[in-house]
């Protein structure tokens, strides 16, 4: 494994292995946002805007093996003890697996008036999935899986959220599909992003 290699390796490792706020908010949020040319949003009810005005929702889920660490099938002791090896990187999935193998990939806390668009943002070990989708198609009877939660601010239907599985990915395959990016990409621009940050730092630090 060569040194670029190593790197885009570390990059994707680190994506699964960060906490879910972390990786989602501060890690994958940014890579769209310049991926696609949206600019960060004026408030926090939605995360990009474009040159339209048109409001973005990004969301991130890891795609990784179910553990099968259930109380129903292992004793405490075990449970505990499985933990050591339960890390992320040990449960990645490749692209090629996601109609095989048992997975939930579960969109959450989804605020359908607070954005025009979700992006939905799939990571498997080689790859990632980029979905889009109008506010208008998510809802009961049409958005596969969508189920409507009311959020402690919003009224009835207007909250939900809605699991990937490898019984419906199909669906979003064949609807949703934006992009696919490999993780060769992905390195690229956090160090573009990275490199734009410290010639901000030294212009700020010389005034």
């Amino acid at each position: 494994m060569n040194i670029i290699e190593n790197i885009v390796k570390k990059v994707r490792d680190g994506l699964f292995l960060a906490s879910s706020r972390s990786y989602g908010e501060q890690y994958v949020e940014p890579f769209v946002r310049r991926k696609y040319g949206f600019i960060d949003p004026q408030n926090n009810d939605h995360d990009a805007t474009d040159k339209d005005g048109k409001r973005y929702e990004i969301k991130a889920c890891k795609v990784l093996k179910a553990t099968g660490n259930s109380k129903k099938l292992k004793t405490i002791l075990d449970r505990i003890l499985f933990e050591n090896n339960n890390l992320e990187t040990n449960r990645l999935i490749s692209f090629d697996e996601c109609k095989t193998a048992e997975y939930l990939a579960n969109v959450q806390n989804v605020k359908r008036d607070h954005f025009d668009y979700l992006i939905y943002v799939l990571l498997f070990s080689d790859c990632a999935k980029i979905f889009f989708a109008g506010k208008e198609d998510i809802y009961t009877g049409n958005f596969t899986s969508w189920s409507d939660k009311h959020g402690r601010y919003d009224e009835v239907g207007k909250s939900g959220q809605f699991g990937i599985t490898k019984s419906n990915i199909q669906w979003h395959l064949d609807h949703n599909l934006k992009d696919t990016v490999t993780y060769e990409e992905m390195t690229k621009i956090y160090q573009e992003l990275s490199n734009e940050h410290d010639i901000s730092k030294k212009h700020n630090d010389t005034k």
